[in-house]
């Protein structure tokens, strides 16, 4: 049934592909993988990620898998990661994942030709991971964090230890999660975020932009950090009537649909980041980013940040933002997170629930703005007591037998 199910979706998909949607990339590459992903004459380390927030989550465990084995392949299932991924200086090959078919992928494994396997976060493929097993592949979870209602849902809960069943070692994000598998018998340790080492390299990272330096420089400067449709009716108001702040608006999802509709709503002067002059800067006080992957580093040109996706699935990653000193708000689904719930235990977060509540809790911040030094003191010493040993990742796999 489910091979059936996943069949049906390639069928419709062929139709879709004539709709100009977000997924039109992706239904055009499921139909040529087999045939233009070239075949790995030596073996080679796969690292499978969703999209590029779980790239992110293991990118700083790359360097040293590259030790025990140089050619690294990595795939995703969203075209957020595929196309927007530029690490080919670490990274040998890149494609997407084939829909999960059991014939197309056996036939994708042998062109993979893995040593071994690694997981990023919880995108588990039935197919994929029953073929791995049976050719004795060790396969690794890195960054597994399950939900407790999840936990509880007795169909979700088997499909879990089935699968999880044939790894050969899982690396939870939490005790909970930890606690679960290990009840389960399965082989599993904790290294909590690996994410959070990424984000301490990128932190270091320089980010010289001497326009949007000129931007901030003289007033009070908020950015709303990877905003969803959600997020819009909380903020546009104050977008719209405080010229006393810059602001700076970063899409969750960067597309032309996603800026036109932020132009359209946003009624004072507005320019885009790719057209941002020495000479227009200064005709504005909100500028909309319409390029990908430089929010991490906008934020330390910020000073409060506003982090989208707290009135949707959950709140965006708020490290990001603290890390250069920047006060935070977000909206109420923060609770599976631990650092969100940390930072507002610092007094350094603040939940809003709605438009009213962000107004005054901006006020709120805009009168006693902390220092940055202070925020970032206080976000390291989060990262200081988190922050993954990836030592202990690699040493579990160079041990492992399997490993040649």
């Amino acid at each position: 049934m489910y091979s059936l199910l996943l069949r049906i979706l390639r069928l419709i998909s062929f139709f879709l592909i004539l709709f100009p949607n977000k997924y039109k990339h992706w239904y055009l590459a499921q139909k040529k993988i087999l045939t233009t992903f070239k075949s790995n004459s030596r073996t080679v380390i796969w690292i499978h990620c969703s999209s590029l927030g779980e790239y992110e989550n293991i990118k700083a465990l790359i360097p040293l898998l590259k030790l025990i084995n140089p050619i690294i392949n990595v795939t995703f299932f969203s075209s957020s990661g595929y196309k927007y991924f530029n690490d080919f200086d670490i990274v040998k090959k890149i494609s997407y994942l084939p829909i999960d078919i059991k014939g197309d992928m056996v036939k994708f494994i042998k062109l993979m030709n893995p040593m071994m396997v690694i997981i990023s976060k919880n995108d588990i493929w039935p197919n994929m991971i029953n073929i791995l097993h049976k050719n004795n592949t060790p396969i690794y979870l890195d960054g597994c964090k399950l939900k407790k209602h999840k936990m509880n849902n007795w169909l979700i809960r088997n499909y879990y230890i089935k699968y999880l069943s044939k790894f050969s070692h899982i690396f939870c994000e939490d005790k909970l999660t930890y606690d679960f598998i290990k009840s389960q018998h399965i082989i599993s340790s904790i290294t909590k975020n690996t994410r959070i080492n990424q984000i301490l390299i990128d932190s270091k990272n320089t980010f010289d932009n001497t326009i949007i330096e000129s931007f901030t420089r003289n007033k009070k400067t908020i950015i709303y950090g990877s905003i969803e449709k959600s997020d819009i009716k909380i903020i546009i108001d104050t977008i719209n009537s405080r010229t006393d702040l810059n602001h700076i608006i970063v899409p969750h999802e960067i597309n032309d649909k996603q800026i036109d509709a932020l132009k359209k709503i946003i009624s004072e002067p507005k320019i885009l980041y790719s057209e941002l002059t020495k000479e227009n800067i200064s005709k504005t006080n909100i500028i909309i980013i319409d390029v990908f992957g430089i929010l991490k580093s906008l934020y330390q040109y910020s000073h409060i940040a506003y982090v989208g996706g707290g009135f949707s699935k959950g709140v965006h990653n708020t490290i990001e933002a603290t890390i250069h000193g920047n006060m935070v708000l977000f909206g109420p689904q923060y609770k599976e997170f631990s650092e969100a719930i940390f930072f507002i235990k610092e007094n350094i977060a603040f939940s809003i629930d709605n438009k009213e509540n962000f107004i005054t809790q901006l006020n709120n911040l805009l009168n006693r703005i902390d220092s940055k030094h202070k925020i970032i003191n206080a976000t390291h010493t989060l990262l200081d007591s988190s922050n993954n040993n990836l030592n202990h990742i690699i040493n579990v796999i160079k041990h492992n037998p399997k490993t040649k």
